[in-house]
């Protein structure tokens, strides 16, 4: 206690000497005590001669770069960047020199004074954007719209943890935004209660960084004529969710979840409609697929032992970046992470979780229970029938393609290249069967007890959910029908799908495919398809 009174007279704390106030350098200083911090003084410099060091400190160092300094002021106080220096022991012999870098990670408490200064500026912005607004009201605005117009096609988040990191985060003691108590009160949901656990404090970061991509990503979405205010909002949440993650990608990288694929998803397309930068997009969509790969999650193992919410996430998550994959080998957009030949075992991974858990929010009612557990396992019919689409569709074009790269006179027998052709006959009919029966929505909507019933217990919001998906699923189904007609007459294959060589004839059914999808785009209502978003627009 001696040596730190010492040392502690002559010099501030850590967390002092950032916010460069005066510290009276007690052990627990009153500055960090009000703050409810942890208190840390530097350790002191040995005296005497200075070692020889080869020393890199140029304008251009890359440590000291903008993606490292998390503060969207332009302050470096929310970051301590060091130098990279290199200790010589024989300046003569460059290739000894041993790299040492002592604040490659930001540390927890500055994790977490970042974290406050971005999260306080979002809500500074809120505000500023939507005076006439709380900024709980606008994110769970956000919230009920992606329930409503994204659940159906990326069933990715738990709808009650969504809600509580709202209200955790978002319902701020004072309206004076930047005022030393709204600090404190982050600062304490961001320890949770546990200053030392640097998992408390990562955890709390990724739910809040979750919040905020989801946040971005629908309000890009989404048309103005359901979020007014969505120009000015998206990009603040989308700034504040980069650099959210930005200050803990490292150990999220290193210990990945559910979050680390479902925030890179958002963002991916957040990116890709607010810039249209699909290079950008397209590199952290793949990296949530790598991500995915390296969890294994194609092996039911991998995410059985997870708790049940986790454990679904992970599960839809996964499928989600399948069909995202499959879709990039239907229309050519990128190279592909998440591909069956690149699986180090078996795919296994079952569509359903033997302990199912509800993403939605239902409340205690049992019988909203009841019709909430009724719609999420429509939906996630549905959802698989769009995936299974779209695995089908890669794995026609794929082999048609494979068969014109060889051609039919390079299988030995006649026999050969029958068999070949009517396997891809059955992979195309299969395409179709999934047409024929009802859709899963109408029979759900037509069933005793539906949302379309009065007395049901589910309302009119969740029959918009159900159609919503019908509308994504009919835009998928057409799009295949085009992609793949035109991949088998480049091909000069179309005697698979059962069509002549006939020019004329040709012509005539792609005419009739452009008719069939224009009747569908006129039947479903506009609003769905502009929530369709990039995706419908190509």
């Amino acid at each position: 206690m001696a040596s730190q009174s010492l040392r502690a007279s002559t010099q501030a704390c850590e967390l002092c000497r950032r916010r460069k106030v005066k510290c009276d350098g007690l052990s627990t200083c009153t500055n960090c005590h009000i703050a409810e911090a942890p208190c840390y003084y530097p350790t002191p410099r040995k005296r005497g001669p200075k070692t020889a060091r080869c020393q890199v400190s140029t304008p251009q160092d890359p440590l000291s770069s903008p993606s490292l300094t998390t503060d969207v002021s332009g302050s470096d106080e929310s970051a301590v960047v060091a130098r990279n220096t290199y200790p010589c022991p024989a300046l003569s012999s460059p290739s000894l020199c041993s790299v040492t870098t002592s604040a490659l990670f930001p540390s927890p408490d500055i994790q977490i004074e970042s974290a406050i200064r971005v999260h306080l500026d979002l809500i500074v912005g809120l505000h500023a954007a939507a005076p006439s607004e709380t900024t709980v009201s606008i994110v769970n605005q956000c919230i009920l719209l992606y329930t409503q117009y994204v659940f159906g096609t990326v069933p990715m988040c738990h709808e009650a943890t969504l809600r509580a990191t709202a209200q955790q985060f978002f319902v701020l003691p004072s309206t004076i935004y930047n005022s030393a108590e709204n600090r404190a009160w982050v600062f304490e949901r961001l320890v949770a209660g546990n200053a030392t656990s640097e998992m408390e404090h990562i955890k709390a970061l990724r739910k809040l960084t979750l919040l905020t991509a989801l946040c971005a990503a629908v309000s890009y979405a989404i048309p103005e004529s359901l979020l007014s205010t969505k120009h000015l909002t998206a990009p603040l949440f989308l700034r504040a969710s980069q650099n959210m993650l930005n200050l803990y990608e490292h150990y999220d990288l290193e210990h990945p979840d559910s979050s680390s694929l479902t925030i890179r998803m958002f963002l991916s397309s957040s990116i890709q409609i607010a810039t249209g930068s699909r290079g950008v997009a397209f590199h952290i969509l793949n990296e949530a697929c790598l991500i995915a790969m390296r969890m294994h999650l194609y092996d039911e193992s991998a995410v059985a032992r997870q708790d049940p919410i986790e454990e679904t996430i992970l599960r839809n998550g996964f499928w989600q970046l399948y069909v995202c994959d499959k879709t990039a080998l239907v229309v050519k957009s990128r190279p592909v992470t998440i591909h069956e030949p690149l699986f180090e075992s078996e795919l296994t991974l079952q569509i359903r979780s033997q302990h199912p858990v509800l993403l939605f929010d239902h409340g205690h009612d049992t019988d909203n229970i009841n019709s909430t557990r009724a719609l999420e396992d429509c939906l996630l019919d549905g959802f698989h029938v769009i995936r299974r689409l779209w695995e089908m569709a890669a794995r026609v074009i794929q082999a048609v393609e494979s068969t014109r790269e060889r051609s039919w006179d390079a299988y030995p027998h006649p026999m050969h290249s029958s068999h070949r052709a009517a396997q891809l006959s059955e992979a195309y009919f299969e395409i179709i069967t999934l047409t024929n029966p009802s859709p899963l929505w109408t029979q759900y909507n037509s069933a005793p007890n539906s949302p379309g019933d009065p007395g049901s217990a589910v309302d009119q919001h969740l029959v918009d959910i159900l159609q919503r998906q019908r509308t994504s699923y009919l835009i998928t189904l057409h799009s295949i029908k085009i992609f793949v007609l035109s991949a088998v007459i480049e091909s000069n294959m179309t005697e698979i799908i059962g069509l002549t060589t006939e020019p004329l004839a040709l012509a005539m059914r792609q005419v009739e495919q452009v008719q069939d999808f224009l009747n569908v785009l006129e039947s479903v209502p506009f609003l769905h398809l502009q929530a369709e978003g990039e995706q419908c627009v190509s």
